[in-house]
């Protein structure tokens, strides 16, 4: 008896591949709850992470927010880069941005380092954010109502072009204006100054 193997079904991915691609639905018929530990790469890439580069948003957030609700590690880095869970959730040029904050706090609270610099150009958290010009200060203005309500943010640390999160943003000139001052208002609040500030 002939049975016809639906397209979905065909080539079943794996977990890393169906976080990175799917729905939650199709991502949860291959994940086993509690595996979320098992599912990581040479170069410690995990679901999460791969969650967080799913390219439409309304995935990203569920997959994610079920990979979190299972335990997922919120502070792992993809090595060599150093890529964080906040620099993938960042670096998307589709956004929505009103379901992706709570997950973006979460991400946060869970000891994600909106510090960390990242190789290949892509500098802080903040500097991979601002870098995607396609989005208004206006529109991204709720991702970065959470990041400067962290007490640490730092806005002084040079990325690998030597350039500081702060410098980047004044570079961008009237595209990210309105960031570069709140990041000056964010370092005077706490005592820091800015170059040439």
């Amino acid at each position: 008896m002939f049975v016809e193997t639906l397209p979905e079904e065909a080539e079943m991915p794996s977990a890393m591949s169906a976080a990175r691609r799917s729905t939650l639905d199709r991502f949860l018929r291959i994940y086993e709850p509690g595996s979320v530990g098992s599912w990581v790469s040479s170069t410690g890439e995990t679901l999460l992470h791969c969650a967080l580069q799913n390219g439409q948003p309304e995935n990203r957030v569920a997959i994610a927010m079920h990979l979190l609700d299972d335990n997922a590690d919120p502070a792992a880095l993809i090595l060599p880069e150093r890529y964080t869970t906040l620099h993938l959730l960042f670096a998307h040029n589709v956004h929505d941005v009103e379901a992706e904050v709570p997950l973006l706090k979460r991400l946060i609270s869970g000891g994600a380092d909106a510090n960390i610099v990242a190789g290949r150009g892509w500098g802080t958290p903040l500097q991979t954010l601002a870098s995607r010009l396609k989005f208004s200060d206006e529109e991204l203005e709720p991702f970065y109502d959470v990041l400067f309500a962290q007490p640490d943010l730092d806005l002084l640390r040079e990325g690998e072009s030597g350039r500081s999160t702060l410098e980047s943003a004044r570079l961008m000139a009237n595209d990210r204006q309105k960031l570069a001052e709140r990041m000056e208002d964010y370092l005077h609040a706490h005592g820091q100054s800015g170059p040439d500030s």
